[in-house]
C-alpha cells in the first residue's frame, strides 16, 4: 500500500497509469495518488489549478478501470499556510476527495504582515532554507517553534466533514535544521514538544505518516518521523501510515523493507498500528 505519490501531474515523473500498473505488479491492494494542491502563488510543484478537474477524471477513470485489481483512492498533499489555512481547500474538487495528506512545505516570515503574507521554502534546498533562516533571525529555535506552532495550527484547523485527514512527514524541516552545529542542542526539545502537539490533538487526525523518502532519496539515517518518536506514538496507539512519497513508479515501496524491518525490532510497534479503519470501507 501506498497513499502518498506523486505523478507528471505535478512534480513526479511517470502517468497515473503507470503508477498503477507498477502497484499491481507488486501486490498492493491500495494505491492513493496525493497530487501537490494548488498553491495560492507560484510553485514549480504544485498542480495548477487549471489542471485539476483533468487529474481528477484521470484518477477516476483509473478507480472504474482498475478496480478488479487495486483498490484506487483519490487524494490530495494539501499545504498549511499559516494565517491562511489551507487554501486550497476553496477548490470544491478537493474538497471531494477520499482523503487528504497534511503538510507544511512553507513558513510564514515573522515580519510580513497578515494582510500579505511572505512565505518561504524549508525543506528544499539548504540554500532556501537559509533564507528562511534569515526570516527568523539566522535563530534555529526560532524556526523550529514557529514549524511546531504552524504544526499544531495546521492539525487544529479543520477540514470537510468525514475528510480524513493524514499528517504528512511532520518532522520534515529537520531535514536541513539538522545541517546547523545547535541543531543537535535542540533535538531533545524540539521532539518533545512535536510529540506533546500530536498527543495532545491526537482527535483532530486520522493517522500520521512514515514517510520513506527521507531513506532513499534525501540521504537520512532514519525517516520522517525518526524511529524514536515512532515508538512513543505507537505506545500511545497512534495510527501510523507507511508512504513511500514516491515521485516515480519505481518508488513505490522504497525504503519499506528496511523500514519494516526497523519497526518490527521496536518495544510498542506492530501491525496493529498500521490498521485503518477508512481504508476498508
Amino acid at each position: 500500500m501506498n497513499l502518498h505519490t506523486h505523478t507528471d501531474f505535478c512534480d513526479g515523473k511517470g502517468s497515473p497509469e503507470d503508477f498503477v500498473k507498477k502497484a499491481i505488479s507488486l501486490g498492493f491492494k491500495y494505491l492513493g495518488f496525493s497530487a501537490h494542491a494548488p498553491l495560492p502563488f507560484r510553485c514549480d510543484w504544485s498542480l495548477s489549478a487549471e489542471r485539476l478537474d483533468v487529474y481528477c477524471d484521470e484518477i477516476s477513470h483509473l478507480k472504474a478501470h482498475y478496480q478488479k485489481k487495486i483498490r484506487i483512492l483519490h487524494g490530495f498533499e494539501i499545504d498549511y499556510l499559516e494565517g491562511m489555512g489551507f487554501p486550497c481547500l476553496s477548490e470544491g474538487a478537493v474538497c471531494r476527495a477520499d482523503y487528504l495528506i497534511c503538510s507544511i512545505h512553507f513558513l510564514k516570515t515573522p515580519q510580513s504582515a497578515m494582510t500579505s503574507p511572505k512565505f518561504a521554502e524549508i525543506d528544499g534546498t539548504y540554500a532556501q532554507f537559509m533564507l528562511a533562516l534569515k526570516g527568523h533571525e539566522y535563530s534555529l529555535k526560532k524556526i523550529l517553534s514557529n514549524y511546531l506552532s504552524a504544526t499544531e495550527q495546521m492539525i487544529l484547523t479543520p477540514l470537510a466533514a468525514g475528510m480524513v485527514k493524514i499528517i504528512g512527514h511532520v518532522d520534515k524541516i529537520v531535514l536541513n535544521a539538522q545541517q546547523l552545529p545547535e541543531f543537535e542542542g535542540l533535538s531533545d526539545w524540539f521532539y518533545k514538544e512535536l510529540f506533546n502537539i500530536l498527543l495532545q490533538h491526537r482527535d483532530h487526525y486520522h493517522s500520521i505518516e512514515i514517510n520513506t523518502r527521507a531513506l532513499y532519496k534525501k540521504g537520512l539515517s532514519q525517516p520522517y518521523p525518526r524511529y524514536d518518536l515512532l515508538e512513543l506514538l505507537a505506545g500511545q496507539r497512534i495510527p501510523l501510515i507507511l508512504n513511500s512519497d514516491a515521485h516515480h513508479p519505481s518508488e513505490l515501496n522504497a525504503g519499506y523493507k528496511e523500514t519494516i524491518e526497523r519497526l518490527e525490532s521496536l518495544t510498542n510497534v506492530n501491525s496493529k498500528n498500521l490498521n485503518y479503519k477508512w481504508l476498508k470501507k
